[in-house]
């Protein structure tokens, strides 16, 4: 006996399965059939198609994020996976859904602070759509996990045709400059402690966890220092009951005091993501 089953007709016809039936809204299908379509069809996933763990996308409207997410597709990052170059062309940006990528400062001896970091309230570099084609800086995977990409081709197509979504990465471009301004600043005015405290709080509320994965030669790169150094913050932390550490994991144990460690920048870059999006036109 052949089982049939009744296929959604937008997921014919974008596999271009060829039908006399395109009046209808459902095909049916034979079950094999329809297993190896499932197979074949990754970047449409339901999750893509209602919501993202990406805050950016999510604060569009649901016309506007139809018509993205038709183009995104989710993919891997791992851990000191160099996602941009500095100077080389851009052809995809990132829409991170626990991944955490940081924008990097290098100098000519090799000496590297943190310029940017970016997790699920953002994007790697919208800049790549409006005449600054390649990066600065070297962008870098520093927690492993999911990000949603999109063809530059795309963006810049989405942003010519698709109003909202204009205005919400106009939000956010804002906001990724007010955040780098406050992490020059930061990086120059306040103290190592502090910095690192800041950087640990802000990678907790992106990956929306009590723990993650980090040596202490790359924190070090981050803060602009040597790995002795480094260990003797996380050492003074752990001591100090706010932070577990066991080899590369960093597991939060007193929220508030780590709050009370950072410095000011934590909730002044962290709300200013958080209103990207408030002040864009609806209709």
């Amino acid at each position: 006996m052949a089982f049939l089953v009744w296929a959604p007709s937008e997921i014919v016809r974008s596999l271009a399965i060829a039908t006399t039936r395109g009046r209808h809204h459902a095909f049916p299908l034979r079950l094999p059939t329809f297993a190896r379509i499932l197979r074949n069809y990754p970047q449409m996933t339901p999750d893509i198609q209602r919501k993202s763990a990406n805050h950016l996308l999510n604060s569009l409207q649901p016309a506007a994020f139809e018509r993205v997410a038709k183009r995104l597709t989710r993919v891997s990052l791992r851990p000191k996976e160099v996602v941009y170059k500095p100077e080389e062309p851009i052809d995809h940006i990132y829409f991170p859904e626990n991944a955490v990528l940081c924008l990097m400062t290098i100098m000519t001896n090799g000496d590297t602070i943190e310029a940017a970091t970016v997790g699920r309230e953002g994007a790697s570099w919208i800049s790549a759509s409006v005449g600054a084609p390649s990066m600065p800086c070297e962008t870098i995977v520093v927690i492993e996990g999911t990000a949603l990409r999109l063809p530059i081709a795309d963006l810049d197509r989405e942003l010519r045709e698709n109003e909202h979504f204009r205005h919400v990465v106009t939000e956010y471009s804002h906001a990724l400059l007010i955040a780098s301004m406050r992490t020059s600043a930061c990086n120059g005015l306040h103290g190592l402690q502090e910095r690192c405290a800041r950087w640990i709080l802000m990678t907790l509320d992106r990956i929306d966890a009590d723990r993650f994965a980090v040596t202490k030669d790359f924190l070090a790169r981050l803060l602009g220092t040597n790995r002795p150094t480094v260990s003797v913050l996380i050492s003074a932390l752990e001591k100090a009951g706010i932070l577990g550490v066991e080899g590369r994991w960093v597991t939060l144990a007193d929220r508030n005091r780590l709050k009370e460690a950072a410095c000011e920048c934590y909730d002044v870059i962290r709300k200013t993501y958080e209103q990207v999006g408030e002040g864009a036109p609806r209709h």
